[in-house]
């Protein structure tokens, strides 16, 4: 690992190259996410005087997506991808998998990084190796488990020049923590400075740190080591070999023992050897602050850095990326209306009632009237008319009239026109279904949607297809070098018990030894919307109960769909009549199904599989052919005499193997016979053998003869 001088610089470049960007990310949270933060910047300053009212569609809208990308519920999906990797180690793995990723906050993990990337463009979640009995020093066994990040943006980098979308070519990787100071030098027992040093003081890192004051960051540092490994398969006198491994410049022999360099050179001196030489990726760990690792470097059992990235919409132009999520979009249209209704409120706040404008000397008798008019409803009211100076009465009625303002046309159309445009950015349609949709309303749903927001869950996916990916090698080296037993969790939801390196025999190495769930070889992964046995659950009830409207429950094909629909329930008190639904559901099949079994068909293909199913499909078949034979007395007679034939033809090979062994006894008396005589006793022996081929033709026949009748 580098020095802790060499990281901290490294890291420099990384923010600073993406610091405006960051920034940005943070500042379109906040606008979306923090009332207030819509009228922040020269908008404040503009409308320092006026109504800044927040009609937030934005967050609205945005949210939609995130909820459908929640209910989609994709999954990851794990299968073989060479020759040394099997179906059964995918499934295995699959089941591992279900197990690690629900067993911790793995769902929570996506759906918070998604949610920033919807909004902000970026979000990010980590993988974890932590071990079994925390507080057990001597316990080194591990497992894997997924973790929350917030706020990504101002907390995850990556090195500078890592570029794709993945990260999966990033060699570092930091994931800032925010910490109490006292505790935590407390805990390492050192003075330390917040990470990074020197940035809170220049500023140009406030939106990170703060001030300074009694909360600093630590750094998880992450960081890809690569180095070559060569191994010597050197070739013993006795004609074996054995594996020298260069590590470096460590020596481990066979059996991971350490062995000198002058050993290994006497060895390779007098033997012969074959020379391979391979490159090796691992992960280091460390926790450091801003001028020291608080921690020494940890091997971790990954081949990638486990900070998972999940962005929004994702670019790179001219080698430089830019990323963005909904709030960029449309982030002007939520702007404008919150000036529309700004505008609106300023209009309501003035009085709405016409005012009329008199002279001081027509209001003089009449001003009392005219202020109880809201509340003594008056038929009419009083004014004076204006005379000149001759007391002529040159006008009647009030001089002029307020009228309160109006929306005029101008303001009326943007409103209308900002209504439409956020409409339109926002996610009108629907990119996922459910499982058990029909044709109908999926064609429904497609002729009012456009998809818009579709790349979000492509960039999804892949992050889901990455993290999975990441997670393999590391459930490889940690569940399946040694012996091991692992909770794994059933699509169904059920818990099984896995256990690894279980000792059998290999047919095609021809070896015995820890061959079973080994998981060895390379794996792929695909992204499937609906891995959650719960929406699978829904599905298969929802799609019984529509065959129901078309099938009686009466008939074979409505009582499987009503067996069906109770077999998916999933409320709680419900288990014994879910069993009883399902033994029942078993036995309609194979009895539907009886002749097709009967010549071999495999019950897997009818979803028979356990072994609990496999016997009562077992027994549903002896009942149904008892039940053939008490109904039919011709076929049980027919059964009858076949058994007799078959004790018959047992009788026969009885007797004939007795005549297999005195021919057996007479030819061994006949060489020794020969033998005494000095007679050829290969000739004899080929005599008696040809007696011996005889009864065995016989013994052939009388039993393809019994068979056949």
């Amino acid at each position: 690992m580098r020095a802790a001088t060499e990281t901290l610089t490294d890291f420099r470049k990384a923010y600073s190259a993406e610091y405006d960007l960051r920034q940005q990310v943070i500042a379109d949270l906040e606008f979306a996410l923090i009332p207030g933060m819509q009228w922040a910047g020269s908008d404040a300053k503009q409308w320092a005087n006026k109504p800044k009212p927040e009609n937030n569609k934005l967050f609205k809208n945005i949210m939609a997506i995130v909820g459908r990308f929640q209910e989609a519920e994709f999954g990851a999906r794990i299968s073989s991808a060479s020759d040394e990797a099997t179906d059964d180690d995918a499934e295995t793995l699959q089941k591992l998998w279900r197990n690690d990723f629900n067993g911790s906050d793995g769902a929570d993990a996506i759906n918070k990084a998604f949610e920033e990337a919807a909004f902000g463009g970026f979000g990010a979640y980590k993988e974890v190796a932590k071990y079994e009995d925390e507080e057990d020093p001597q316990d080194d066994q591990q497992y894997l488990s997924f973790e929350m990040i917030g706020s990504a943006a101002s907390s995850v980098f990556f090195n500078a020049g890592a570029l794709r979308r993945d990260k999966t070519d990033a060699t570092q990787g930091w994931h800032l923590q925010r910490v109490n100071r006292e505790k935590t030098e407390e805990e390492y027992g050192v003075d330390f400075s917040s990470f990074p040093a020197g940035t809170i003081t220049n500023g140009d890192f406030s939106w990170i740190c703060g001030d300074g004051g009694r909360d600093v960051y630590i750094a998880h540092y992450y960081e890809l080591v690569s180095k070559t490994i060569v191994e010597y398969s050197v070739y013993d006198a006795e004609g074996g070999t054995f594996l020298i491994t260069k590590d470096g410049r460590k020596y481990i022999g066979p059996d991971g023992e350490r062995i000198e360099k002058e050993d290994v050179d006497l060895i390779l001196e007098v033997n012969e050897y074959d020379e391979k030489r391979r490159k090796v990726k691992f992960v280091e760990y460390a926790i450091m602050s801003g001028d020291k690792y608080l921690t020494k470097p940890a091997k971790l059992p990954f081949k990638n850095i486990p900070l998972i990235p999940m962005y929004g919409y994702h670019h790179e132009i001219n080698g430089i990326e830019f990323y963005c999520g909904e709030v960029c979009r449309q982030r002007d249209s939520q702007r404008f209306l919150n000036m529309g209704f700004g505008a609106l409120m300023e209009i309501l706040s003035e009085p709405q009632v016409a005012k009329p404008e008199y002279l001081p000397e027509q209001m003089q008798r009449h001003g009392q009237a005219r202020a109880e008019q809201s509340v003594i409803n008056r038929p009419f009211l009083l004014s004076d008319p204006v005379r000149d100076s001759n007391g002529n009465i040159f006008h009647v009625g009030p001089i002029g009239r307020y009228e309160p303002p109006e929306a005029r046309s101008g303001l009326v159309t943007s409103l209308q026109f900002l209504s439409e445009n956020i409409q339109e950015q926002s996610a009108n349609g629907q990119a996922t279904l459910p499982s058990n949709s029909s044709a109908s309303a999926i064609q429904q749903v497609n002729e009012r949607t456009d998809d818009a927001f579709l790349p979000l869950m492509t960039s999804a996916s892949s992050s889901i297809r990455v993290a999975c990916r990441t997670w393999i090698p590391a459930a490889q080296q940690l569940y399946f070098t040694n012996p091991r037993k692992r909770r794994g969790m059933e699509e169904d939801g059920n818990y099984v018990q896995i256990e690894t390196m279980v000792p059998s025999y290999d047919k095609q190495r021809d070896v015995y030894g820890a061959t079973k769930n080994t998981a060895r070889g390379r794996y792929d992964v695909s992204i499937k919307q609906g891995e959650s046995y719960r929406t699978k659950k829904d599905a298969e009830r929802s799609a019984a109960i529509e065959i129901l409207q078309y099938a009686d429950s009466g008939t074979p094909l409505g009582q499987m769909a009503l067996l069906s629909a109770i077999t998916n329930t999933t409320g709680e008190g419900m288990q014994d009549m879910r069993t009883l639904a399902r033994i029942q559901q078993v036995q309609s099949l194979v009895q539907q199904a009886l002749p097709l079994l009967m010549n071999g068909y495999p019950p897997e293909k009818l979803g028979i599989r356990s072994e609990e199913e496999l016997a009562i499909m077992q027994i549903t078949i002896q009942q149904a052919m008892q039940a053939q034979q008490q109904q039919n007395p011709q076929l049980q007679a027919l059964a009858m005499e076949g058994q007799a034939r078959i004790m018959e033809g047992q009788a026969a090979m009885v007797d004939k193997q007795v005549d297999m062994f005195n021919a057996e006894t007479k030819r061994f008396e006949a060489i020794q016979k020969a033998q005494k005589l000095g007679m050829d006793a290969n000739k004899t022996m080929a005599d008696i053998e040809g007696q011996q081929i005889k009864n065995a033709t016989d013994l052939a026949k009388l039993t393809s003869g019994m068979v056949y009748q």
